[in-house]
């Protein structure tokens, strides 16, 4: 069975991704939508970094002191989204990783 289109929204390196994961992963329907959305974050991300290529990581607020541009944070939060994601959709695990198992206590070890 062929791997469903990407969304048409999503960049470039969005629609490789997509298309990659769907090649080495079997993804059901609530799994694409997770994969849309991590797309999604990464295109976020990218837009972030390319306006902070552009206006710098430093901004002057409406006194003229230096604070941390906004899109610091949302670069941070684009990337930690993905990051989460990539996680639910099992897409990080690694037999060798220092990662505990996922399992029914998943989230409530100490």
């Amino acid at each position: 069975m062929a791997s469903p289109r990407p969304p048409d929204h999503l960049s470039r390196a969005a629609k490789a991704w997509w298309r990659q994961v769907h090649v080495d992963f079997e993804l059901d329907d609530h799994h694409r939508h997770l994969l849309r959305l991590a797309c999604e974050s990464m295109d976020e991300a990218e837009k972030a970094r390319v306006a902070l290529a552009e206006y710098g990581h430093v901004v002057l607020d409406r006194f003229g002191c230096q604070k941390s541009s906004p899109w610091c944070e949302i670069e941070h939060k684009a990337q930690n989204r993905f990051r989460i994601l990539c996680r639910e959709l099992g897409l990080d695990v690694h037999d060798d990783g220092p990662r505990m198992p996922r399992d029914a206590t998943y989230g409530t070890r100490r």
